[in-house]
């Protein structure tokens, strides 16, 4: 499953005030900083003090699980080449079968760029399980459950914040109000 929308600084607190106070996800870094672990965010203050979704021209992205998945997030450790990272000789990813992808879009010479949700289907999975040991088994997921889970968040993404779509994105409320701003959605 995958959606895209559009949101802006406003739209990303809201849909993160959903997941804190309205579901049982745990929020994780995509990605860490070079020399730093992943973070787990438990709380929407944690996470909104770290970052500023509203000039964040790259985006900003997530892992979202829940123990009602089944199978458990790896934190891989990546080996840096510490001439080409100022120094640093590692970073950590998230990664997992049945793992969301949360990312938001960021605002860069006056372009939005989209948000997105989306996650493996587990046939999906399946083919790609003989290429990695890392991520355990494929079967370890709760499929249904994960899919549960996905169609809620873009239920309250799609029916309940957007307020129109561009083609087959959803368009929140603040993205909005930056399009009639000047501001290009793409």
């Amino acid at each position: 499953m995958t959606y895209d929308f559009f949101a802006n600084k406003t739209d990303i607190l809201e849909i993160l005030d959903f997941l804190f106070n309205e579901t049982d996800l745990q929020v994780y870094d995509l990605g860490s900083p070079f020399g730093k672990e992943i973070c787990e965010y438990k709380t929407f203050k944690e996470i909104s003090s770290k970052f500023d979704f509203g000039i964040d021209q790259f985006g900003t992205t997530f892992q979202l699980w829940t123990p009602r998945h089944g199978g458990k997030p790896v934190f891989r450790r990546i080996v840096l080449d510490p001439k080409r990272c100022d120094g640093h000789t590692f970073r950590y990813a998230t990664e997992g079968w049945g793992l969301i992808q949360l990312y938001f879009g960021g605002l860069k010479n006056e372009i939005l760029k989209r948000s997105h949700i989306g996650h493996f289907n587990e046939s999906r999975a399946l083919k790609n399980e003989s290429s990695t040991t890392v991520y355990g088994k494929v079967s370890d997921w709760d499929w249904q459950e994960i899919q549960r889970t996905s169609r809620k968040l873009k239920y309250q993404l799609q029916n309940k914040m957007a307020i129109r779509k561009i083609g087959s994105f959803g368009v929140l409320p603040g993205a909005d109000k930056l399009e009639n701003q000047g501001i290009i959605l793409r």
